[in-house]
Protein backbone atom coordinates (compact mmCIF):
# COMPACT_ATOMS: atom_id res chain seq x y z
CA UNK A 1 0.00 0.00 0.00
CA UNK A 2 1.45 3.31 -1.10
CA UNK A 3 0.54 6.19 1.22
CA UNK A 4 0.95 9.60 -0.41
CA UNK A 5 0.28 11.76 2.63
CA UNK A 6 -1.57 12.36 5.87
CA UNK A 7 -3.61 15.27 7.19
CA UNK A 8 -3.38 15.20 10.95
CA UNK A 9 -6.66 16.95 11.74
CA UNK A 10 -10.00 17.47 10.04
CA UNK A 11 -13.50 18.35 11.22
CA UNK A 12 -15.18 17.78 7.85
CA UNK A 13 -14.02 14.39 6.57
CA UNK A 14 -15.82 12.16 9.09
CA UNK A 15 -19.34 13.29 10.11
CA UNK A 16 -19.47 13.96 13.83
CA UNK A 17 -15.89 12.95 14.59
CA UNK A 18 -12.54 14.76 14.55
CA UNK A 19 -10.29 12.69 12.34
CA UNK A 20 -7.03 12.30 10.51
CA UNK A 21 -7.03 11.78 6.75
CA UNK A 22 -4.81 9.22 5.01
CA UNK A 23 -4.28 9.65 1.26
CA UNK A 24 -3.54 6.55 -0.80
CA UNK A 25 -1.63 6.93 -4.07
CA UNK A 26 -3.04 6.03 -7.47
CA UNK A 27 -6.47 6.03 -9.09
CA UNK A 28 -8.19 4.15 -11.93
CA UNK A 29 -10.20 7.24 -12.96
CA UNK A 30 -8.96 10.34 -14.79
CA UNK A 31 -11.54 12.92 -13.76
CA UNK A 32 -10.76 16.24 -15.53
CA UNK A 33 -11.34 18.33 -12.39
CA UNK A 34 -9.40 16.16 -9.92
CA UNK A 35 -7.81 18.31 -7.22
CA UNK A 36 -5.62 15.42 -6.00
CA UNK A 37 -4.25 14.58 -9.44
CA UNK A 38 -0.62 14.72 -8.29
CA UNK A 39 -1.10 11.74 -5.98
CA UNK A 40 -3.83 10.08 -8.03
CA UNK A 41 -1.99 9.99 -11.35
CA UNK A 42 1.66 10.27 -10.38
CA UNK A 43 4.20 7.48 -10.12
CA UNK A 44 3.22 5.44 -7.05
CA UNK A 45 6.87 4.56 -6.51
CA UNK A 46 7.37 8.14 -5.38
CA UNK A 47 5.18 7.56 -2.32
CA UNK A 48 6.24 5.48 0.65
CA UNK A 49 4.78 7.11 3.76
CA UNK A 50 3.02 4.12 5.29
CA UNK A 51 5.30 3.67 8.30
CA UNK A 52 5.51 7.42 8.88
CA UNK A 53 1.72 7.73 8.72
CA UNK A 54 1.20 4.86 11.16
CA UNK A 55 3.72 6.38 13.57
CA UNK A 56 1.83 9.69 13.47
CA UNK A 57 -1.53 7.98 13.94
CA UNK A 58 -0.29 6.10 17.01
CA UNK A 59 0.62 9.44 18.59
CA UNK A 60 -2.71 11.02 17.61
CA UNK A 61 -4.91 8.29 19.06
CA UNK A 62 -5.44 10.07 22.39
CA UNK A 63 -6.77 13.15 20.58
CA UNK A 64 -8.65 11.71 17.60
CA UNK A 65 -11.46 9.18 17.26
CA UNK A 66 -11.36 8.40 13.57
CA UNK A 67 -9.39 8.11 10.34
CA UNK A 68 -10.68 8.82 6.84
CA UNK A 69 -8.96 6.74 4.15
CA UNK A 70 -9.19 8.49 0.80
CA UNK A 71 -7.12 8.96 -2.32
CA UNK A 72 -6.61 8.60 -5.12
CA UNK A 73 -8.78 5.51 -4.93
CA UNK A 74 -8.12 3.23 -1.94
CA UNK A 75 -9.95 0.17 -3.31
CA UNK A 76 -7.52 -0.38 -6.20
CA UNK A 77 -4.99 -1.64 -3.64
CA UNK A 78 -5.20 -5.35 -2.84
CA UNK A 79 -3.61 -4.73 0.56
CA UNK A 80 -6.22 -2.16 1.63
CA UNK A 81 -7.64 -4.64 4.20
CA UNK A 82 -4.19 -4.86 5.81
CA UNK A 83 -4.01 -1.08 6.24
CA UNK A 84 -7.54 -0.93 7.65
CA UNK A 85 -6.73 -3.78 10.05
CA UNK A 86 -3.74 -1.82 11.37
CA UNK A 87 -5.88 1.31 11.84
CA UNK A 88 -8.62 -0.67 13.56
CA UNK A 89 -5.98 -2.15 15.82
CA UNK A 90 -5.16 1.37 16.98
CA UNK A 91 -8.78 1.82 18.05
CA UNK A 92 -9.94 4.19 15.32
CA UNK A 93 -13.31 4.39 13.64
CA UNK A 94 -12.71 4.16 9.89
CA UNK A 95 -14.34 6.04 7.04
CA UNK A 96 -13.62 4.96 3.47
CA UNK A 97 -13.97 7.30 0.49
CA UNK A 98 -14.45 5.44 -2.79
CA UNK A 99 -15.47 5.90 -6.41
CA UNK A 100 -17.32 2.58 -6.22
CA UNK A 101 -15.42 0.88 -9.02
CA UNK A 102 -14.43 -2.15 -6.92
CA UNK A 103 -17.58 -3.47 -5.19
CA UNK A 104 -15.88 -6.72 -4.20
CA UNK A 105 -13.28 -4.87 -2.16
CA UNK A 106 -15.93 -2.66 -0.52
CA UNK A 107 -18.01 -5.72 0.35
CA UNK A 108 -14.94 -7.51 1.74
CA UNK A 109 -13.88 -4.74 4.12
CA UNK A 110 -17.48 -4.28 5.27
CA UNK A 111 -17.93 -8.00 5.96
CA UNK A 112 -14.66 -8.01 7.90
CA UNK A 113 -15.90 -5.04 9.94
CA UNK A 114 -12.93 -2.93 8.90
CA UNK A 115 -14.95 0.19 8.05
CA UNK A 116 -17.63 2.10 9.94
CA UNK A 117 -18.65 4.69 7.34
CA UNK A 118 -18.42 4.85 3.54
CA UNK A 119 -18.70 7.85 1.22
CA UNK A 120 -19.52 6.80 -2.34
CA UNK A 121 -19.09 9.11 -5.32
CA UNK A 122 -22.02 9.16 -7.73
CA UNK A 123 -20.54 11.23 -10.50
CA UNK A 124 -23.21 11.44 -13.19
CA UNK A 125 -25.99 9.69 -15.07
CA UNK A 126 -24.90 6.33 -16.60
CA UNK A 127 -24.26 7.48 -20.16
CA UNK A 128 -22.01 10.32 -18.95
CA UNK A 129 -19.68 8.17 -16.83
CA UNK A 130 -16.88 7.67 -19.41
CA UNK A 131 -16.62 11.41 -20.06
CA UNK A 132 -16.86 12.36 -16.38
CA UNK A 133 -14.32 9.75 -15.25
CA UNK A 134 -11.95 10.24 -18.18
CA UNK A 135 -11.73 6.52 -19.02
CA UNK A 136 -13.28 4.50 -21.84
CA UNK A 137 -14.84 1.80 -19.68
CA UNK A 138 -18.22 2.67 -18.18
CA UNK A 139 -18.06 1.86 -14.46
CA UNK A 140 -21.72 2.63 -13.78
CA UNK A 141 -22.69 -1.02 -13.11
CA UNK A 142 -19.85 -1.44 -10.60
CA UNK A 143 -20.83 1.79 -8.85
CA UNK A 144 -24.44 0.60 -8.59
CA UNK A 145 -23.30 -2.74 -7.16
CA UNK A 146 -21.36 -0.82 -4.52
CA UNK A 147 -24.40 1.34 -3.76
CA UNK A 148 -26.61 -1.71 -3.22
CA UNK A 149 -23.93 -3.33 -1.04
CA UNK A 150 -24.01 -0.22 1.16
CA UNK A 151 -27.79 -0.30 1.34
CA UNK A 152 -27.73 -3.86 2.65
CA UNK A 153 -24.69 -3.45 4.90
CA UNK A 154 -26.15 -1.77 7.97
CA UNK A 155 -23.22 0.65 8.24
CA UNK A 156 -23.45 4.41 7.83
CA UNK A 157 -22.88 5.78 4.35
CA UNK A 158 -23.46 8.78 2.13
CA UNK A 159 -23.44 9.63 -1.55
CA UNK A 160 -21.47 12.51 -3.00
CA UNK A 161 -21.42 14.29 -6.33
CA UNK A 162 -19.07 16.92 -7.70
CA UNK A 163 -20.97 19.26 -10.00
CA UNK A 164 -18.51 20.27 -12.70
CA UNK A 165 -19.50 23.35 -14.73
CA UNK A 166 -19.43 22.44 -18.41
CA UNK A 167 -19.46 18.67 -17.74
CA UNK A 168 -22.30 18.11 -15.26
CA UNK A 169 -25.85 19.22 -15.97
CA UNK A 170 -29.33 19.21 -14.47
CA UNK A 171 -30.05 15.78 -15.93
CA UNK A 172 -27.28 14.32 -13.76
CA UNK A 173 -28.83 15.83 -10.63
CA UNK A 174 -32.34 14.75 -11.60
CA UNK A 175 -31.24 11.18 -12.33
CA UNK A 176 -29.29 10.84 -9.10
CA UNK A 177 -32.07 12.41 -7.03
CA UNK A 178 -34.51 9.83 -8.40
CA UNK A 179 -32.10 7.05 -7.45
CA UNK A 180 -32.06 8.07 -3.78
CA UNK A 181 -34.26 6.49 -1.16
CA UNK A 182 -36.05 8.65 1.39
CA UNK A 183 -33.41 7.97 4.05
CA UNK A 184 -30.39 8.64 1.80
CA UNK A 185 -28.42 11.83 1.27
CA UNK A 186 -26.54 13.18 -1.73
CA UNK A 187 -23.99 15.87 -0.94
CA UNK A 188 -23.37 18.10 -3.95
CA UNK A 189 -20.13 20.07 -4.19
CA UNK A 190 -19.47 22.56 -6.97
CA UNK A 191 -16.02 22.28 -8.55
CA UNK A 192 -14.19 25.58 -8.22
CA UNK A 193 -12.70 26.58 -11.60
CA UNK A 194 -10.22 28.88 -9.86
CA UNK A 195 -8.46 25.90 -8.25
CA UNK A 196 -5.34 24.42 -9.81
CA UNK A 197 -6.67 21.44 -11.72
CA UNK A 198 -4.62 18.64 -13.22
CA UNK A 199 -2.85 19.60 -16.45
CA UNK A 200 -5.18 17.77 -18.85
CA UNK A 201 -8.89 18.47 -19.07
CA UNK A 202 -10.74 21.78 -19.19
CA UNK A 203 -13.36 23.00 -16.73
CA UNK A 204 -14.96 26.18 -18.10
CA UNK A 205 -15.97 29.03 -15.83
CA UNK A 206 -19.69 29.63 -15.34
CA UNK A 207 -21.94 31.93 -13.36
CA UNK A 208 -22.09 30.16 -9.98
CA UNK A 209 -25.32 31.91 -9.04
CA UNK A 210 -26.99 30.01 -11.86
CA UNK A 211 -25.65 26.75 -10.50
CA UNK A 212 -27.06 27.46 -7.05
CA UNK A 213 -30.35 28.46 -8.60
CA UNK A 214 -30.48 25.18 -10.48
CA UNK A 215 -29.95 23.29 -7.24
CA UNK A 216 -32.84 25.16 -5.69
CA UNK A 217 -34.95 24.41 -8.75
CA UNK A 218 -34.34 20.72 -8.10
CA UNK A 219 -35.36 21.11 -4.44
CA UNK A 220 -31.88 20.48 -3.10
CA UNK A 221 -31.58 21.80 0.43
CA UNK A 222 -28.48 23.26 2.03
CA UNK A 223 -27.10 19.80 2.80
CA UNK A 224 -27.57 18.63 -0.77
CA UNK A 225 -30.36 16.20 0.04
CA UNK A 226 -32.80 15.63 -2.79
Amino acid sequence: MKIAGIRTFSLVDYPGKPCAVVFTAGCNFRCPWCHNWEIAYGDRRDYDMKEQALKILRKLRKRLDAVCVTGGEPTIHNDLPELLTLLKGLGYSIKLDTNGSNPKMVEDVINRKLVDYVALDLKAKPESYPEITGVRYNYWCEVMKTAFILRESGIKYEYRMTYVPGLSDEKDLIFLSEFLREDERLFVVVANPTERFKPHGHVPKVNFRNVVWRYEDLSLNEEGKC
